[in-house]
């Protein structure tokens, strides 16, 4: 059943006639059961959704089908740009339990398709069929035989984008998987060969590449991610400021071809978020607006900063084990603003406090105690981390529709709100 504010939305994008079958996992299933009558369809679950008003919706879906789990890829999109959105049709061609590889609705412009059939991941069709995953894994992993026969258990998957699994064998052999679209795939190859470990850094060894199938498989590494050390009762500050000091041991690191993020992408990015933000919640569309402009305005006045830098850097990317540190998922590294890394470490610190994960004094003390432990290392801290903190989270105001939390328009104007504060403190 679709809320009032998804009700809304529905009724002032009529571009899409999708939309509302999309966004209401009860009318959706509903369709798909009439789609695939044989299908023992029992439940229908939304992980994901990404909006661009008035253009397209995709949305991720989990179903239970005769309690197995399987996931969808369903986009939603204008009638005349149906066409183009079925791309290959030969190209999807493994069935399962919904019968079809594809399903397209299209007296409403939907086009649902069924994993593993993705068009720009065509390797995950001989990662889910077991014996086709021997033959790839042999190849991949000529040196690990123990990891031939293994299991995937998968970590992450976001249509056409990237498949993140663990690959187990007996003897709790394990080992990372993950798949690439043709372009990223470039450059996270050449991120997994450019950095290394050190005395207080842990990178993950690359152990198997493929070209062909566009797969790189990694080491696992041992360890609980600070993520959740965050939320424990009493805050490991060591292991915070260890963090600190293993981000400062990657920036100082000066690898040969890193790609530029650079601030003219940022802003690109930040105007269309104000755009997208007023039409989602069109309450908050002048706010967004302002701040927007604010960020864009300091952003092309300051400085171009360009070292090595994660580009994706949060506490999910970081793994504590006893006293090693460990730096994970290295596929955006490139070279821009290091305060970039930390403010969106910050910034994700600050959306839990928000969601009442954290406590407004845990925030601080995890701030204080990764900053501490950037500085020990004789690193100068960035200027611009306040600002990035600020900008980050406003970037954040997205996740709550994307991933259909209980009153997300509250919760992004939460977040809008929190950005506004921490950006008035340098305007």
């Amino acid at each position: 059943m679709l809320s009032f504010a998804e009700t809304d939305l529905v009724h002032r994008d009529h571009a899409i006639p999708g939309l509302a079958m999309v966004l209401d996992p009860d009318t959706f299933a509903t369709a798909l059961r009439r789609a695939a009558p044989d299908a023992d369809l029992r439940t229908a679950q939304i992980t994901y959704r990404r909006y661009k008003p008035q253009n397209f919706c995709r949305v991720a879906y989990r179903l239970d089908v005769a309690g197995a789990e399987l996931d969808l890829d369903v986009r939603a999109c204008r009638p005349e740009d149906l066409a183009s959105w079925l791309g290959d049709r030969d190209g999807l061609q493994v069935t399962g339990p919904l019968g079809h590889g594809r399903i397209v609705l299209e007296d409403r412009a939907i086009v649902v398709n069924v994993f593993p059939n993705d068009l720009k991941l065509p390797q995950l069709h001989h990662l889910a069929d077991p014996g086709k995953r021997e033959r790839v894994l042999r190849k991949l992993l000529p040196d690990h035989p123990g990891l031939w026969q293994g299991e995937l258990r998968c970590l992450r998957y976001r249509p056409e984008r990237r498949y993140v699994a663990e690959l187990r064998a007996e003897g709790e052999t394990r080992a990372l998987l993950k798949s690439y679209t043709p372009r990223a795939f470039t450059r996270s190859k050449h991120n997994a060969k450019a950095f290394h470990s050190g005395p207080t850094l842990r990178i993950a060894r690359l152990l198997g590449c493929s070209d062909r199938r566009r797969l790189l498989a990694f080491e696992w590494l041992p360890g609980r991610l600070l993520f959740d050390l965050l939320a424990a009762p009493k805050l490991d500050l060591q292991a915070v400021t260890a963090t600190g000091a293993a981000l400062a041991a990657l920036h100082a690191q000066v690898p040969e071809g890193l790609v530029s993020w650079t601030p003219e992408a940022t802003i690109a990015d930040l105007l269309s978020l104000s755009l997208e933000l007023g039409f989602i919640c069109p309450e908050l569309a002048c706010r967004a607006d302002k701040l927007a402009r604010g960020f864009t305005e300091q952003l092309a006045a300051g400085p171009a900063r360009q070292c090595t830098i994660h580009g994706d850097f949060t506490a999910k990317q970081v793994l504590v084990n006893q006293q090693e540190v460990a730096i994970i998922d290295l596929d955006w590294a490139g070279r821009g603003d290091p305060a970039g890394d930390l403010g969106n470490a910050i910034a994700q610190a600050e959306r839990c406090a928000l969601s009442g994960e954290l406590s407004a004094t845990r925030v601080e003390l995890f701030r204080d105690a990764l900053l501490e432990g950037y500085a020990r290392t004789n690193r100068p801290l960035p200027e611009r981390i306040t600002l990035y903190t600020a900008l980050e989270l406003f970037r954040r105001t997205r996740f709550p529709f994307r991933a259909r939390e209980p009153d997300w328009p509250q919760r992004t104007e939460a977040l809008l709100a929190r950005a506004e504060a921490i950006w008035d403190m340098i305007a």
